[in-house]
């Protein structure tokens, strides 16, 4: 289970596979070239980080949505539609992925589709905003918003295919670490800017300045993908009729009795991010603080994502991914606890920090956990299926901009923090590390 198959390299000449050059000589040209992707796949990493550093939702973007006139649902949309439009459309594609020998040419151009709604959302700010009604302009915003998710949830399948195709088991938690440490040094960058941008100019012109940013840094990262070499590979899974692929579905459920484990635990920490929307606007009113504050929240948030990484991608590499998604549902109950009781904003800063590593462990093992389930051939359909599974939970956010606005900010932090700890809990007695199991 989740074993690599050998790669075939180099590629073909004149119907023959290239054979002059010693084994010794394969395999070290085979070890440069994973050398290479591994690089190319940190920088896409972390420049698509920086970009969305600009423009986070966890502290900028809830006081965008603010500032337009959008109220508590309107902030709570925003992790609800992004993980809807990034998660339900994922299985309508992973049959046809599962069944491409080469996933490059098609990765570029559903990536390419992901960044440009961030440049629509620039012309929105500069062009838009201040000659239409606030429900309109949250209205626009918010559907330019849902078309990057989607594209993103178009686009994960293939990218996550490609990038387990050519990154070996055990390299891919210090992948995923490394993608997180450099996006988290350059998002400390992108606080600082965002603080001061918005400070020295105006709404909404500061906020078009900062997507625009996001797409530059976006457009970076895509031209590092471009160099990546994909090595040829062997379709192991043909692609099946649209009904049938989706009739095949429960059975996975029924006959995978762990993966459907990870799938309760996984639900339940979706619920528990509910909170994280309202953690920089509860700062703000319980602190009077400006929102330039935002940008400090996101250097807070990328340092602390830098401290962290390191060391549990190690951990994951060399002992499983399932203790880190085990400490980031702690960290996510040590956060909404923290905003309950912090009297201080230097208190509440430690909120930040807890909730950046829930989130960057969870960036860092998720996806690796889910491909070390199945085979090869069955990774785009089990993403593809945790994330529709998942859908249902991510509405939990709209139900806590109700909460917050019928109940308080207390109420959601408690409910969100109970969640945490019942994923916790699960994670430890019901989910086995399925690397372990593979090796027994």
């Amino acid at each position: 289970m989740g074993r690599e198959r050998p790669w075939i390299w180099p590629p073909k000449r004149s119907g023959c596979i290239v054979g002059a050059s010693s084994d010794a000589a394969v395999r070290q040209r085979q070890t440069r070239i994973q050398n290479r992707n591994f690089i190319v796949n940190v920088m896409d990493g972390a420049f698509y980080s920086f970009g969305l550093a600009f423009i986070t939702q966890q502290t900028l973007l809830p006081v965008f949505v603010k500032k337009i006139g959008g109220g508590n649902i309107a902030i709570g949309l925003i992790p609800v539609l992004w993980m809807l439009g990034f998660n339900l459309p994922q299985i309508l594609i992973a049959s046809q992925v599962q069944g491409l020998r080469l996933k490059k040419r098609f990765f570029l151009k559903t990536s390419l589709f992901q960044r440009l709604p961030w440049l629509l959302m620039a012309l929105l700010c500069w062009f838009i905003l201040g000659r239409v009604s606030p429900a309109a302009g949250v209205l626009l915003f918010l559907a330019l918003f849902t078309a990057a998710a989607v594209a993103g949830s178009i686009n994960l399948p293939v990218w996550f295919d490609l990038l387990a195709k050519v990154t070996p088991v055990v390299w891919r938690g210090r992948l995923f670490a490394l993608r997180l440490i450099l996006g988290g040094i350059l998002g400390i960058v992108a606080g600082i800017v965002a603080k001061k941008l918005l400070e020295i100019i105006a709404f909404p012109a500061n906020f078009g300045l900062l997507f625009l940013l996001a797409f530059a840094a976006m457009m970076a990262s895509w031209a590092f993908l471009t160099l990546l070499k994909e090595p040829r590979g062997r379709i192991e899974k043909a692609p099946v009729q649209l009904g049938e692929y989706l009739r095949s579905l429960p059975g996975i459920l029924r006959g995978e009795r762990n993966y459907r484990h990870f799938l309760i635990a996984d639900a339940l920490q979706y619920l528990a991010v509910m909170a994280n929307a309202f953690f920089t606007v509860h700062a703000l009113a319980k602190f009077s603080l400006h929102d330039s504050a935002a940008g400090i929240f996101t250097a807070i948030m990328m340092a602390s994502t830098i401290a962290g990484t390191l060391f549990f991608g190690y951990l994951a590499d060399h002992h499983g991914q399932r203790i880190n998604l085990c400490v980031s549902a702690l960290c996510m109950a040590v956060a909404c606890g923290l905003a309950l009781v912090a009297r201080s904003i230097g208190v509440y800063y430690l909120v930040f920090v807890a909730s950046a590593l829930a989130a960057a462990l969870t960036q860092i093992s998720r996806l690796p956990i889910i491909a070390e389930f199945c085979s090869e051939a069955q990774r785009p359909t089990y993403i593809a299926l945790a994330s529709l599974i998942s859908t249902p939970f991510i509405l939990a956010g709209i139900a806590g901009g109700w909460l917050v606005n019928r109940f308080g900010y207390e109420i959601l932090f408690i409910l969100a923090g109970c969640f945490a700890l019942l994923a916790l809990t699960w994670l430890l007695l019901m989910v086995h590390e399925p690397r372990r199991i593979s090796q027994d």
